[in-house]
């Protein structure tokens, strides 16, 4: 009977060792390069830059055994989520301001932040009405509006900042308060006026050229706003997202953002 039980004994141990090199094997076959979970690259863009960042980020993947992550709200939210503690390697803004937010509670890489595309503003309105628009303070613009109107919310929405800079400085701002909507971000403004709730609103040339549903009433004299830049910075991560942050700012890049509207001819 002792015997027995040391054969049995003797048989699972030998079993026990043969699963653990097996496992063993398993676990360093996965670990090879070129079979390792690549390391993702967390991506933190402004709502307005989706599709040439989708492109961009597609691209770089093509190119390299590397994942990214997208995540696209307005710039102050997204700025906001950041300093809340949210994992980010790369930030684009689109304008200064929330750089600066970051950089000031010392979050971005040093010498990081870089001018990536211009952009300008125009006005829109549904594709089946018509507006005319005079950027005068003599004109009457209360007459365009029967409802509403949209802009991006200039607390947190870069593109709602430089609307209301144009319309301070029409002095048209303040007697028209109660008619504005103030939207989430960019793209949320073009979609009140593609359903008809807004008589017309401001947004950039990129974001008007994506439907069809609206139609550019005019661009707005870049006078009476800031020159809208969009910016991209580092902050403290990996090699991976050195190499997604140097590919935004490649001639690849620049020809991807210029197919969607936006200017890179000077940077």
């Amino acid at each position: 009977m002792k015997s027995i039980n040391y054969i049995q004994t003797v048989l699972l141990s030998f079993l026990f060792l043969i699963l653990g090199i097996l496992f063993s094997c398993k676990e360093t076959s996965n670990n090879k390069i070129g079979h390792t979970k690549p390391l993702s690259v967390q991506l933190f863009a402004a709502t307005a830059t989706v599709l040439p960042s989708n492109e961009i980020c597609n691209s770089f993947e093509s190119y390299n055994n590397i994942e990214t992550e997208r995540n696209f709200a307005a710039s102050g939210a997204l700025a906001r989520q950041i300093k809340a503690g949210a994992e980010a390697d790369i930030y684009i803004s689109a304008n200064k301001q929330w750089i600066d937010y970051l950089y000031d509670n010392k979050i971005l890489v040093e010498n990081s932040i870089s001018e990536i595309a211009y952009n300008k503003l125009v006005v829109i309105c549904p594709s089946n009405k018509h507006i005319k628009l005079e950027f005068s303070k003599e004109f009457d613009f209360k007459s365009t509006i029967i409802d509403k109107i949209a802009i991006g919310d200039p607390k947190y929405v870069p593109v709602g900042k430089y609307a209301k800079q144009v319309l301070d400085s029409l002095e048209w701002y303040n007697s028209i308060q109660n008619k504005i909507v103030l939207a989430k971000d960019v793209t949320s403004v073009l979609h009140f006026v593609e359903m008809g709730e807004c008589d017309w609103g401001i947004v950039y040339y990129s974001e008007a050229i994506k439907s069809d549903k609206i139609k550019i009433v005019c661009d707005i004299p870049q006078d009476l706003y800031d020159p809208i830049i969009f910016y991209i910075a580092l902050l403290e991560g990996n090699q991976n997202a050195m190499e997604l942050y140097k590919y935004f700012k490649s001639h690849t890049a620049k020809e991807i953002f210029n197919k969607y509207g936006f200017i890179t001819s000077n940077i």
